[in-house]
């Protein structure tokens, strides 16, 4: 199933506690486990042959759910600068004036928040972005089903309500999202569109992320832009894990934020990015608009 425009799934899981693959960083070795999740929009033309241009506007670092200290996010010049490297291996140009996609991207860590207040009917704000994170549209809009047939069946009782059993993908979602996770999320919007019909047509999505015990969120952030390059513009059938060297924390001088960003003299209509990138903190951050 192709992914359609992202509009909110209301996407569901049962989070408990529970065991599933550790991410973390070897004690003898460097390298942890990412999880790849990469979808083209259901109505997106093919993918550009050669090499695409583009803008870049950065969304700004997210730290979600129970807050804790200790964290280390990457400076705002670091993973501008490793998407620019990043993108520039994979055939992408950055250009000012014409460019064929504009790309939008966070990045930060998003944890289970306890505070958050839980809905009588239906999932938290913070347990749908979770979801969200970890799996493709199909498999998402599944745990959904699951989560609120349960509900349907039985207000009280959930497990003796539910009528079927999480196995396999699903199943896995579930334990992925219950853990806290790193993550980048870079979204390709069709520029064209934007400038003259002011319009958000989504191209592609891919969403990078780790459990937060991979390692330090400066070494994780940039490792899941570069490990991660690969698979941008691509459309995965299914989430895939990938094994990636943790990165440096330092780096060679940054890009400045006004390379990669569309020229002040472009058509692009202000408030509507403001709205974008608005909508898009709301659903990554798990916060309820």
């Amino acid at each position: 199933m192709k992914m359609s425009s992202w509009p909110s799934l209301g996407l569901a899981a049962l989070l408990t506690a529970g065991f599933c693959p550790r991410a973390d960083a070897g004690v003898f070795s460097n390298n942890f486990e990412m999880l790849v999740v990469a979808e083209r929009a259901k109505d997106a033309p093919p993918a550009q042959a050669g090499t695409v241009s583009y803008s870049a506007i950065d969304g700004g670092y997210i730290e979600a759910g129970d807050p804790m200290a200790g964290d280390n996010a990457p400076t705002a010049d670091r993973v501008r600068q490793v998407l620019y490297d990043s993108l520039k291996d994979q055939g992408f140009a950055a250009s000012r004036t014409s460019p064929s996609v504009l790309l939008t991207y966070f990045w930060g860590v998003i944890r289970l928040d306890r505070e958050q207040v839980k809905k009588i009917y239906g999932v938290k704000a913070n347990q749908d972005a979770r979801i969200k994170l970890v799996s493709t549209e199909q498999l998402g809009a599944e745990v959904e089903n699951h989560i609120l047939g349960r509900q349907r069946a039985d207000g009280t009782n959930m497990d003796a309500s539910s009528p079927t059993l999480l196995m396999g993908p699903t199943e896995t979602v579930v334990q992925n999202a219950s853990r806290p996770r790193i993550f980048v999320i870079v979204t390709a919007y069709d520029y064209q569109a934007l400038t003259q019909h002011h319009e958000p047509t989504p191209l592609w999505r891919v969403k990078l992320s780790a459990q937060e015990t991979s390692g330090d969120m400066d070494q994780v952030i940039p490792s899941l832009i570069a490990k991660g390059a690969p698979f941008f513009g691509k459309d995965l059938p299914e989430a895939r894990i990938v094994t990636a060297p943790l990165s440096s924390s330092s780096g060679p001088a940054a890009t400045p934020a006004s390379s990669l960003q569309p020229a002040p003299e472009s058509n692009l209509d202000g408030q509507l990015i403001a709205n974008i990138l608005g909508r898009q903190r709301v659903e990554f951050s798990g916060t309820n608009p």
